[in-house]
């Protein structure tokens, strides 16, 4: 008899396991790009005419975040708001039905990426007195050669933070007209 016990509890649970492993495939099929924003504030959840601008994209848009995550290693106030930048971008480039292509790049000092940023027209700001600066700003192109550029995202700023990226991204979907 507890041998039989034995036998259906251990089937049971075996049961339950592939039970529990099944349905959690089924959800992650099933609510696969669900997003919930539980912030104080719905820090990550996006404006009704952001979401807008978004849904009228016709041409591919290429973000390029220059961020210099190892020049600022020392300012957690900096990394804060890198952070915050680079997941607004994530979260329009995930709304934007594949037609935002985000690249985040490190340019380190004497780089390619350095040149790189600079001649977009981005603004490397000094952050010691040893003269070591830090990039924090956006470049965008089109497909029609159209560019446009935050050169810093400055922290005390934050509150316009959706608005300028939304912005610079309605100027790069709607090129102006000759």
């Amino acid at each position: 008899m507890t041998s039989n016990r034995k036998t259906l509890s251990g089937g049971a649970l075996l049961i339950l396991i592939v039970l529990f492993i099944g349905l959690m495939l089924v959800v992650n099929v099933m609510f696969r790009g669900a997003r919930v924003d539980l912030t104080q504030n719905n820090l990550y959840t996006l404006s009704s005419g952001t979401k807008e601008i978004l849904a009228k994209l016709d041409e591919p848009i290429n973000l390029y975040l220059f961020y210099s995550d190892k020049g600022s290693q020392n300012i957690p106030q900096l990394r804060t708001y890198a952070t915050r930048v680079r997941e607004l971008l994530e979260e329009m480039a995930a709304r934007s039905n594949g037609n935002i292509h985000l690249q985040v790049i490190d340019p380190l000092p004497f780089s390619e990426d350095e040149d790189r940023a600079t001649t977009y027209g981005l603004q490397a700001v000094p952050v010691t007195a040893g003269g070591e600066t830090v990039f924090l700003g956006l470049a965008g192109t089109n497909s029609t050669n159209g560019q446009s550029v935050i050169p810093f995202f400055q922290p005390d700023k934050e509150s316009f933070l959706e608005y300028d990226v939304a912005k610079l991204v309605h100027e790069l979907a709607t090129p102006k007209k000759p």
